[in-house]
């Protein structure tokens, strides 16, 4: 009974860090830059708060995990959508190089929100890997 609550929270909490993370920012410019320091004058996808571009599919996918999240026959799909959601914003990271830790623009809250989240949603999904093996064995066992 308090693992099933632990997952439904860890899932929960991955759901909302994801919808809350692609909401807000993503990119902001670098506080540590020089003041004379050069910054482009364009918006890159991210960096305005709201919806855009590629936030449908991340709330797709959460969406998706939330609606598979009662049947442990679909656990390793959220283990995979929630690596795939925790990898996702890394991979936009490194897609520019205006795009960096130390760069022009540095990650903001949503992008680490967003990180968070698909790190909780796969966590919640692994947690429940080792029942779903266990009951496959149960039943391998039966049938023989």
């Amino acid at each position: 009974m308090v693992v099933e609550l632990r997952n439904k929270i860890l899932v929960a909490g991955g759901a909302v860090a994801v919808a809350v993370g692609a909401y807000l920012p993503w990119l902001r410019i670098n506080p540590n830059l020089p003041p004379d320091a050069e910054v482009p004058t364009i918006n890159y996808t991210g960096m305005g708060a709201g919806f855009e571009g590629f936030d449908f599919v991340l709330l797709g996918a959460v969406g998706l995990v939330l609606l598979l999240h009662s049947s442990s026959f679909w656990t390793p799909i959220r283990i995979v959508t929630g690596v795939g959601v925790a990898v996702f914003p890394v991979y936009y990271l490194s897609y520019s190089t205006l795009f960096r830790f130390s760069a022009t623009f540095v990650p903001a809250l949503g992008w680490y929100l967003t990180v968070l989240g698909g790190t909780l949603l796969s966590h919640g999904g692994g947690r429940q890997l080792p029942s779903l093996i266990h009951r496959l064995k149960a039943t391998a066992t039966l049938r023989e």
